[in-house]
């Protein structure tokens, strides 16, 4: 069998998705040599035509002379080889121009001199992402009474879904609800107008929110919540302004902003605000690891420009890239596999130092947020009921719950799994829920 042979020059990257790993057993050592199969292999992300593996140096190499050869097979076994020389301690490698929705194992051999493998790892098999449907079946919502709101969801799964605003349900007063796979519940009224919501388990939730015109933030840990009214409470002598949004990349590691350039962040101990020299309302904050977070504030209030921030682990930076364009933008979201998002009046792909616009037929609304489960499963929704989706290869506008210029209802946020959607909001004074199940 012919095998083509890349040389690869290594560049580390940083990035996280979990893979369904497989092994088989190593090859006979040559030569009567031991195979101590010391190397570790991952899965970092996957896209529809793109995989991204991470393997690390193997603990015979400790003069780092050793040749590393990743083999990756296709589905009718043809092998295509990738070689290494290791600078460090691990490396990272994109393997793009993949076939979307086929199975892929990759595999790392070691080698000293001559083509003797001193070496292996596992076997890793990865599969591409294929197109999700656009075809949804709806249910919508009416929750509580005459002016109930829900401004922000988050789940761990299509079982157990939370949602904050301010919601009566068989007579309990709750800022904060859950579904279970069947019905939403209370969950408990604690302090504040809550606005963002963000978790790590069941056991793990923070949210965040206003008490008057200052911030107000909360987290469960599994048995009751751990509440910060900062009304009363302002650390270091700084003023906490009202909360929009929460994201982390751990429990220990939790960021939140809000009006008036706020950016306070939680290190597992207390809440400390830190100053990125902004003063207008910051909208969105969102990330994929503890050195990689995003924020989007308003540049200028008056004509409705909005400006991105980037938090590399050092300090917030203005994304000189990216730069400031008239477009109102109110949310902000990035894929694993590296896509940028900003939607407000337009929606914005950012690709290295361009952006592109995308235009959707038929979608003429304020986008207030987008989210997804993966590249490809993305939603936004916004003002008057417009939800639009990207299924990996296209964006459509879903009309479904559109009402016309002059009614009041409004899509606050969503979140999503692989096969269902949940979108929270207003539909005129009353909170409205819309689940989705992804044909």
């Amino acid at each position: 069998m012919k095998r083509a042979i890349f040389c690869v020059l290594v560049i580390s990257l940083g990035l996280l998705l979990k893979s369904c790993d497989t092994t088989e057993p190593p090859p006979p050592p040559p030569d009567g040599d031991k195979i101590k199969n010391t190397i570790a292999i991952t899965t970092l992300w996957q896209d529809l035509n793109k995989i991204a593996v991470n393997f690390t140096r193997s603990q015979l190499d400790t003069n780092g002379t050793f040749t590393y050869k990743l083999k990756r097979k296709n589905p009718t076994g043809i092998e295509t080889q990738f070689l290494f020389m290791l600078i460090g301690t691990d490396t990272t490698f994109t393997d793009a121009n993949l076939e979307r929705g086929t199975r892929y194992s990759y595999k790392v051999e070691a080698e000293e001199k001559q083509d003797k493998t001193k070496d292996t790892s596992r076997t890793i098999y990865v599969k591409t992402l294929d197109t999700t449907s656009h075809n949804i079946t709806w249910q919508i919502d009416t929750l509580g009474q005459p002016g109930d709101f829900l401004y922000d969801v988050w789940g761990l799964d299509e079982n157990n879904v939370w949602a904050v605003g301010y919601v009566s349900l068989s007579g309990n007063n709750s800022n904060i609800i859950k579904w279970d796979g069947v019905k939403w519940n209370s969950f408990g009224l604690i302090e504040g107008v809550l606005q963002g919501i963000y978790g790590f388990d069941e056991n793990k939730i923070i949210v965040v929110g206003s008490y008057g015109s200052y911030g107000y933030a909360a987290i469960w840990n599994g048995v009751n919540w751990t509440e910060t009214n900062f009304f009363r409470y302002f650390p270091n002598g700084d003023t906490v302004w009202a909360l929009r949004s929460v994201w982390g990349s751990s429990p220990d590691d939790v960021w939140a902003v809000g009006d008036k350039g706020t950016i306070i962040h939680w290190d597992g101990n207390e809440w400390r605000k830190i100053s990125a020299s902004i003063t207008t309302p910051i909208t969105d904050v969102c990330g994929v690891s503890q050195s990689e977070v995003y924020l989007i504030a308003y540049d200028n209030i008056s004509n409705g420009t909005s400006v991105v921030f980037n938090y590399t682990g050092l300090s917030w930076e203005k994304l000189s890239t990216i730069g400031i364009y008239n477009y109102g933008g109110e949310t902000i979201w990035k894929t694993s596999a590296g896509k940028l998002f900003a939607g407000g009046r337009t929606l914005l792909e950012f690709t290295g130092n361009s952006y592109q616009e995308i235009f959707t037929e038929g979608r003429s609304r304020y986008i207030i947020k987008i989210c997804g489960s993966n590249t490809n499963n993305i939603f936004t929704v916004g003002t008057f009921g417009e939800i639009t989706h990207f299924n990996g290869v296209s964006w459509i506008n879903l009309d479904n719950f559109e009402v016309p210029d002059g009614r009041y209802k409004v899509l606050y946020s969503v979140w999503s799994t692989e096969n269902r959607v949940f979108i929270v909001g207003v539909d005129e004074n009353r909170a409205i829920t819309i689940t989705g199940i992804i044909n």
